[in-house]
């Protein structure tokens, strides 16, 4: 049985974490905030190919998306150079954005599905695991 000391540093350990996740959820919304109208100006009104734009968006959101943790989600980051951290960052959480990308591109071109909402579900998709790679590279 764990002693109530032991609990409360779990509990802790969970709230410290869960307002962590927030914390990323919530840096992570103005790049959200701009991509969703960057990707229905680039296909609706420039007529680009969905993929394209996409593949556009995520990278304008991956940049935002570093120095908004930096800023304000990771303080207790680790203290390497700010381009090879970023260049960390960027190199990991593409591999994620492929991911996301291909998932897109499947259900929106061969599914049929709409792509702005499938934009939106792919956010939630890979929250935690974009959080846990960046924790990653940022505090450790």
């Amino acid at each position: 049985m764990k002693s109530p000391a032991s609990k409360n540093a779990v509990i802790d350990a969970g709230l410290k974490t869960g307002l962590k996740v927030g914390g990323f959820l919530a840096a992570g919304l103005p790049s959200f905030m701009l991509a969703i109208p960057l990707n229905w100006f680039l296909v609706d009104k420039l007529s680009w190919n969905t993929s394209l734009a996409y593949a556009l968006v995520l990278v304008f959101q991956v940049t935002i998306n570093f120095f908004m943790c930096r800023w304000f989600v990771f303080k207790d980051r680790k203290e390497i150079g700010l381009w090879i951290q970023f260049s960390q960052f960027v190199t990991g959480i593409l591999l994620f954005r492929l991911a996301d990308w291909g998932l897109y591109t499947i259900l929106v071109k061969y599914i049929g599905l709409y792509y702005l909402g499938v934009q939106v579900a792919n956010v939630f998709i890979f929250a935690f695991l974009k959080f846990r790679f960046s924790q990653k590279v940022m505090e450790q």
